[in-house]
């Protein structure tokens, strides 16, 4: 052999190994880069591609992937089987001071047609839950354990649990992401433009919050970006939208963010923000399961494909018991949503699928297709004790709403779901709450119930049961027509609390 001819054939080895190198780091990035499997709640194990049906309910008697429904009962929406390719998701930021989870958004993509919808749950959402603390946003806390191995995952399975009754979608995985990590990720990004809605001033010493942006559109900062969704009023009270004023600005975030992140100079980005990812962000997906998700949305327009809605509410109140702002939700408006796009499951969503508590005319509470976990949500406030009236021209120093706007515990709260009990932002506490002094650890929340029946501030007599009968449930609507939630009977007139005020 000359001396040309084993240069060749060294080449040619050289070649070989090194295909032979391609090929295997290529077969082992397939293998790590690819899409998850989607959970089996009924315990039969993974469902694969996201399709097809799932066991029947004498088959699976228990629920898996850290799910566990009442009497090991799976949903029926669940048991109807999956559609191709859509995924659904929950994404809560986590308020490190409480350990509550003040935003909760319910994302499904469809990778499919290459769209991305999300549900915001309002965090004061009233839950049927037999803790004193009902809002949606208490349930992970309450449900963490002391065990810090399995907090996490108990925590977030309950919140999924709650989830699927208020909307009829269990979703398949969970995003938590801490307050503190979204400036860190913008700055990663190189910036987010955006355009600041109105001038934002508002000034908090004891949390050294301050919050001072200009309207316009801007390229901000991870500071800038962190004070634009924190922002819920002004300091002279302007744009007090409450907390869904603010879930509006976060969502127009996050498809900022979106449409940064489709751009292809991003991806040169990867590294940096895997990152800060696996160190501010717990999930049960794995870098790989991401950027699978990632490829498959390329060519996604985040103007048209991606698209936000919150949760319609149907009242707004201070529950009596507690003097905690809380809101119900709309059940027909919820079902209009979810089966626009984001239903994940064979059949439509129906209203026989979802659990949602509704407040009655005389102020106690019923639930719909199930019974009251807390007897006491079914009693019917006191009536307000009569006080004599001030002398001319002298303010009642007793009275907390000397506007007559109306927001007294166990009243309507006139303007939606700013109640006048200013929702709380990372680091606020609840009204009257000491997180250290008795409350449940690390929540911020009321503290837990002792089981008796704790008499309201000024209650003398405990008040009356009212009988709620949980067969009064929410029919199955046709596919054309969906019923409103129906108005339970109040009960004999000298009940309710608006005949006796």
């Amino acid at each position: 052999m000359g001396r040309g001819q084993r240069i060749r054939y060294r080449i040619l080895q050289t070649a070989v190994v090194l295909s032979v190198f391609i090929i295997i780091g290529f077969w082992a990035l397939s293998a790590w880069i690819r899409v998850p499997e989607i959970p089996d709640f009924t315990g039969g194990g993974g469902n694969p591609g996201g399709s097809g049906t799932l066991p029947s309910r004498e088959d699976s008697s228990q629920a898996g992937d850290g799910v566990s429904f009442d009497g090991a009962e799976v949903p029926d929406i669940v048991r109807s089987g999956r559609k191709e390719g859509i995924y659904t998701f929950l994404l809560c930021g986590k308020d490190v001071v409480s350990g509550s989870t003040d935003t909760m958004l319910l994302l499904s993509y469809d990778t499919k047609a290459k769209t991305i919808m999300g549900l915001n749950l309002p965090r004061d959402t009233m839950m049927n839950v037999s803790t004193t603390s009902k809002r949606l946003n208490a349930i992970y806390s309450n449900n963490r354990g002391r065990d810090k191995e399995t907090q996490l995952e108990n925590g977030m399975a309950a919140l999924k649990k709650q989830v699927a009754k208020l909307t009829g979608i269990t979703p398949d995985f969970y995003v938590m992401v801490e307050w503190e990590a979204i400036g860190s990720l913008v700055d990663a990004l190189g910036g987010v433009e955006f355009e600041v809605p109105f001038d934002m001033n508002y000034d908090d010493p004891v949390q050294n919050l301050h919050i001072h942006q200009k309207a316009g559109l801007r390229t901000l900062t991870g500071r800038d970006a962190m004070e634009v969704i924190r922002h819920r009023k002004n300091n002279d009270g302007s744009h007090s939208n409450g907390d869904v004023g603010r879930l509006k600005i976060q969502q127009d975030f996050l498809k900022a963010v979106a449409k940064k992140c489709l751009q292809p100079a991003t991806f040169l980005k990867v590294p940096e923000l895997a990152k800060i990812f696996t160190e501010n962000v717990e999930t049960d997906l794995t870098i790989g399961n991401i950027l699978a998700f990632a490829q498959l949305a390329y060519g996604m327009d985040p103007e048209k494909d991606v698209s936000f809605q919150t949760a319609p509410i149907a009242s707004s109140f201070i529950y009596w018991r507690n003097g905690a702002a809380m809101v119900t939700l709309d059940g027909t408006g919820i079902l209009e949503i979810v089966n626009n796009g984001m239903n994940p499951y064979l059949r439509d969503i129906r209203a026989s699928d979802l659990q949602l508590v509704y407040r009655n005319s005389n102020g106690s509470f019923g639930v719909t297709n199930a019974a009251l976990a807390d007897a006491n949500m079914g009693r019917v406030p006191p009536a307000a004790q009569p006080k004599p009236d001030p002398e001319p021209g002298e303010e009642d120093p007793e009275d907390p709403d000397p506007s007559g706007s109306g927001s007294q515990p166990g009243t309507e709260v006139p303007e939606g779901p700013d109640t006048g009990t200013e929702p709380n932002v990372p680091g606020d506490e609840e009204p009257g709450n000491d997180p250290g002094n008795g409350g449940e650890p690390g929540t911020g929340t009321e503290p837990p119930d002792t089981g008796g029946d704790t008499q309201a501030p000024g209650e003398t007599d405990p008040p009356p049961l009212v009988t709620i009968d949980p067969s009064q449930v929410l029919p199955d609507p046709s596919s054309q027509d969906i019923p409103p939630t129906p108005e339970p009977d109040p009960g004999p007139p000298s009940q309710d609390i608006r005949a006796a005020a």
